[in-house]
This record gives structure tokens, C-alpha cells and sequence, in this order.
């Protein structure tokens, strides 16, 4: 017959599952067999240890949150229920008290977290930016709580290509970049290059090492905190959580890092769901996620649904809010045709002259023309040219040529584009799509800034 639980029978219980987090694989093993011989003598199962862990009561008696109290009346109704505490609901809790997010935002935060314990189960493992305006917006708080609870992380205010890839290859590491804006990625091409080839298996790159040339694998969880964007091509491959300053309306613990037992909890509970979950490494995708948005989000979904069908639905629901401000193609040739694009659909016109256009795509809100930094990113920015929109054009065979507004007199030719041009390039390279149609062009809609 097993034996009666006591408080210092939970409290043995604790102490080995946070070792379970431990960098040494030996000690985790150890703690590991420790607790099914725990489970044993008092005829539990792992099924059992979130309950026995982690009891919203007990948070709700000692930080006197109204939330606590929520989630353990919840937790209590899903226990009597024969519903399962999953790890994204005990994720998604402790960010609730510790942050503020948009509830999307939440559920990508929690979702990821828990993917750096399964992320080699998939092709992709998709980024985590955490962008603000400016300092002070809780970037530095969420990346120290994901360092908490995310697999094998590593934390850090500066790092070196060399530095991650060794780490990575060696340790399997999570990569938690804070202070990512000062990391000067635009001018460092080989860190740029590491942290979008760990995007994708079998990223890799290979270099001398001891005398000789041996491969570094980079494919690893990247989760970085910066304050304004990224480049193209590493925020197409992110997760983008855009954050604001908190205001105060709603009462939030301060993190401390002495304090963190209730993270440790969590973090070995998911390591340990981790270890006997099955994942459906092709879950059925929302119409709208195409491409590379498909591509981050499909491991994050089908996690959601290995949690049951109310978080499936959530995950689904979180990836169609990201799917509006999301970036498809990485290319800025591409985005520039999109650009473009709306740029006629919204003027109703058949022309442009190159000179209305680079002003029109300067004014753009989250677009990089005011800031060219280069096709390949890595320039002093300044103000997209009309001789290097021209440039970009070449590429799809679009050339500037004279334009006329109308052949009347004291009306001058300039250089420009006709809608015309564009149609067969945004056919083949923006969804097919041509745009509505366009209007012929007089010179008092021409010169309209």
C-alpha cells in the first residue's frame, strides 16, 4: 500500500525535479530515476507531478493576486474535470504575472518557450524579437523569464559569431541575445549569416579550427531583445512581439532572480512533457499561413494541439493576428514590388514618374526606404534613390522610361514607370496578384505627393 504524502515528502519531490534543470547530464539522470522511485513509494505518476509541483492555491495565499486566485479556481475545475495542466498553462500564468503582453502576444511567448525543448523535432526552429521604441518596455524581464523556462538557455548582452556557434554545436544551447541593437549586425556579415542559417536543419558553417576545417552546426532557438527593427531577412524568419511600456493598470510581480522557484517548476514539468509527448510534425495549417509564416508557425502549432483542441484553437488564432503585420518574402526586391503595388492600387493610376515614386515609397510607415541600407543590408542607411530604385527594377526587367502625362502642350516627359511594367513581375512574385485596375494618368494626379 503506498505511503501518505506528507509536506516533506512534496518538498523532496521539489527539490528533485528542479534538478532535473541541471547542465549536467548526469545529475539530470540521477534526478530523474529519483523521482520514479518517488512516484513509486507513493503511488503517483508523472501524470501526477504538475498537481503535486505546482498548486495555484498556494501562489494565490502568497502573492494575493486576484489572477492566482483565477488560476486556481481553474486549475481546481480542470482537476476535477480530468483535464490535464498542461505546461503552456502553467507558461502563460507566470507571464501573466510577471509581463505585460498583448493575449496573442502571451500565447507566442509560451509556445515558444516550449518549443526550445522540442525544436530538433522540426525543419525550423522560428525566431523570438522582442522590439520596442525605446528603453523600459519589459523586453530585458520577458527574456529573463524565458531564460528561466526555455531549454539549455544561455543569456546574453554581447555575443560573437564564434561564440554561438561553438555553443550551439557543442551544447545544443538556446540563444537569448539582449541589447540586440548594439550588436552592429547590419556591418557583421557572419553573425548576421549564423543567426539566419540556425533558422533551418542542417544549418551550418565551417571554418578553421586546431588547424583544421571542421563544421559548426547553428541550428538553434534564437529568442533577442532590440529596440526598434531587424533586418529583412532575420525578422521574415521572427515571431515579432512588439512591446510598449507598461502603464500600471494591472498589478505585476517584480522579477527576481533569487526567487524563482515557481519557474524551475514549470521548467521541469515541461522538460519532462517534453520527453513523452508526440507531435504531429504536420498539423492542419490556418488557409492564410503561406510560405516562411507557415513555416514558424507550424511547430508552434502543432505543440498547441498536443495540449488539446482549446489551445489549438488559440495557437491558430494568435498566428492569423501575426500574419497581418508579417513580412513574406525576405527578399527586398520582392518587398519592394509590393510596395509598389499599393502604391498605384492606392493613387488609381496608370503612371508614375520615377521621382513620385521614390517619394511615395520614402513616406511609407514600416517599410525600409527611408532608411536604404543596401540590397544586401549592410550600407550607412539614407534615403532610397531613384537611381537605385532603377537599379533593384533591373532585376525583374523593369527599366524607367520616358513618361508622359499627357501630350499636350508645356508638358514635359520625365522618367517614370507604367502600371503595365510591373503586372507579369507581380504575378510571378506577389501572390499573383495585379492589383485593381488603373485609370489613365493626368498630369494633376501625377504631381499629387
Amino acid at each position: 500500500m503506498p505511503e501518505p504524502i506528507t509536506s516533506k515528502a512534496v518538498k523532496r519531490l521539489r527539490a528533485l525535479h528542479a534538478r532535473l534543470g541541471s547542465n549536467n547530464a548526469g545529475e539530470r539522470e540521477n534526478a530523474y530515476r529519483k523521482i520514479e522511485e518517488w512516484l513509486t513509494r507513493y503511488g503517483k505518476t508523472w501524470n501526477d507531478v504538475p498537481e503535486l509541483l505546482y498548486d495555484p492555491n498556494v501562489a494565490a495565499q502568497r502573492y494575493q493576486d486576484p489572477r492566482d486566485a483565477t488560476a486556481a479556481q481553474t486549475a481546481a475545475e480542470q482537476t476535477a474535470s480530468g483535464v490535464p495542466i498542461t505546461p503552456l498553462d502553467l507558461i502563460r500564468h507566470l507571464l501573466e504575472q510577471y509581463v505585460w503582453l498583448e493575449p496573442h502576444q502571451c500565447v507566442a511567448v509560451a509556445l515558444w518557450i516550449v518549443h526550445t525543448h522540442v525544436f530538433d523535432q522540426f525543419m525550423v526552429t522560428p525566431r523570438l524579437a522582442l522590439m520596442s521604441p525605446v528603453p523600459n518596455c519589459g523586453k530585458t524581464t520577458v527574456l529573463d523569464l524565458i531564460a528561466c523556462m526555455s531549454a539549455r538557455a544561455e543569456k546574453s548582452d554581447n555575443i560573437t559569431a564564434a561564440a554561438i556557434y561553438h555553443a550551439v554545436d557543442e551544447e545544443r544551447r538556446t540563444l537569448l541575445a539582449d541589447e540586440f541593437d548594439n550588436l552592429e549586425i547590419a556591418v557583421k556579415g557572419t553573425l548576421r549569416s549564423v543567426f539566419n542559417s540556425g533558422y533551418r536543419r542542417g544549418g551550418s558553417v565551417t571554418r578553421l579550427f586546431r588547424g583544421r576545417r571542421r563544421r559548426f552546426n547553428t541550428f538553434a532557438p534564437l529568442a533577442l531583445a532590440s529596440i526598434g527593427g531587424l533586418p529583412l531577412p532575420l525578422m521574415s524568419r521572427s515571431l515579432a512581439i512588439k512591446m510598449t511600456r507598461y502603464t500600471g493598470t494591472q498589478n505585476l510581480r517584480r522579477f527576481d532572480a533569487s526567487d524563482t522557484d515557481d519557474l524551475n517548476i514549470v521548467y521541469a514539468h515541461t522538460l519532462m512533457w517534453s520527453r513523452e509527448v508526440r507531435l504531429n510534425w504536420d498539423p492542419p495549417m490556418p488557409e492564410q499561413l503561406r510560405g516562411r509564416l507557415a513555416d514558424n508557425w507550424r511547430p508552434l502549432i502543432a505543440i498547441a494541439d498536443a495540449c488539446g483542441p482549446a489551445w489549438g484553437a488559440e495557437a491558430r488564432a494568435a498566428a492569423l493576428v501575426f500574419a497581418r503585420s508579417y513580412h513574406e518574402d525576405d527578399d527586398l526586391g520582392v518587398l519592394l514590388l509590393h510596395d509598389i503595388r499599393a502604391i498605384f492600387d492606392a493613387r488609381g493610376v496608370d503612371r508614375l514618374f520615377s521621382k513620385i515614386l521614390v517619394e511615395a515609397l520614402r513616406a511609407m510607415d514600416d517599410a525600409p526606404w527611408s532608411e536604404w541600407r543596401g540590397v544586401h543590408d549592410n550600407q550607412t542607411p539614407r534615403p532610397l534613390s531613384q537611381a537605385q530604385l532603377a537599379a533593384i527594377l533591373k532585376l525583374f526587367d523593369i527599366r524607367p522610361r520616358s513618361i508622359w502625362p499627357l501630350r499636350e502642350a508645356n508638358n514635359r516627359s520625365a522618367k517614370g514607370y507604367y502600371r503595365s511594367m510591373f503586372e507579369s513581375a507581380w504575378r510571378a512574385y506577389c501572390d499573383g496578384e495585379t492589383g485593381r485596375p488603373a485609370e489613365p494618368t493626368p498630369i494633376s494626379r501625377l504631381n499629387r505627393g
